[in-house]
């Protein structure tokens, strides 16, 4: 496969100060340009039409170039969904990253991932087309591998944008921030269910102020 991040690519490494460590731009920033255009179309068509709308041929054509070179950057429909999988994620995650010092507070912190959720929330047409992927992934074992990939990738950012590092933790306080990463992630995707459905109607701020309050409380501990 040429794209994206690498399978065997290792969770990123703790303490730097930008938080979460995600690309400025999404993860077909790298691919030559063909590729590129092939990966923006095709992200195109699922955000608009939805998955079963993504064929090679609509792609193809919305990018104007020959279905051979899907295959030979992606090696298959599959692969291109895969691409386009990891391109939402990596935007949505560099959407919402912040630069914070390394004597951020706590409190701090929280607020600006806090903030980070409000901006998703207002925004929600990359997960649009990531929640119409969703149910293909459970039932295909190549997209269900790359999804809880890219989910563990996105506990660690969580961890790291509170501040909090799994690394030096032992078993037990490790396995409850594993457990705190996924929670967070659970509640992300909670809100942009909500905001996918209730669309301009839905007022997030009172769920926000609960998430901030929960969280500043879990800190404390």
């Amino acid at each position: 496969m040429e794209y994206g991040l690498d399978q065997g690519t290792a969770p990123p490494s703790r303490g730097q100060q930008r938080l979460p460590r995600v690309p400025s731009r999404g993860a077909g920033s790298s691919l030559p340009p063909t590729a590129r255009k092939i990966l923006v179309a095709a992200k195109q068509v699922l955000s608009t039409k939805g998955l079963s709308a993504l064929t090679l041929e609509s792609v193809t054509s919305k990018a104007g170039v020959n279905k051979a070179l899907v295959r030979y950057y992606f090696g298959s429909k599959a692969g291109l969904i895969e691409a386009v999988v990891d391109e939402i994620v990596l935007d949505e995650c560099a959407s919402m990253a912040n630069d914070l010092s390394a004597h951020t507070t706590v409190t701090e912190r929280v607020h600006s991932f806090v903030a980070g959720v409000r901006r998703m929330a207002k925004n929600v047409d990359g997960y649009r087309a990531f929640f119409d992927v969703l149910p293909h992934g459970a039932r295909d074992r190549g997209l269900r591998r790359r999804l809880t990939y890219l989910y563990d990738l996105w506990y660690d950012w969580n961890l790291e944008w509170l501040g909090l590092d799994e690394a030096q933790a032992d078993d037990e306080r490790a396995a409850r921030l594993r457990a705190m990463g996924a929670f967070t992630a659970a509640v992300m995707d909670g809100i942009a269910v909500q905001a996918l459905i209730h669309g301009a109607e839905y007022d997030v701020e009172p769920t926000l102020d609960v998430l901030e309050r929960c969280l500043l409380l879990m800190l404390e501990e």
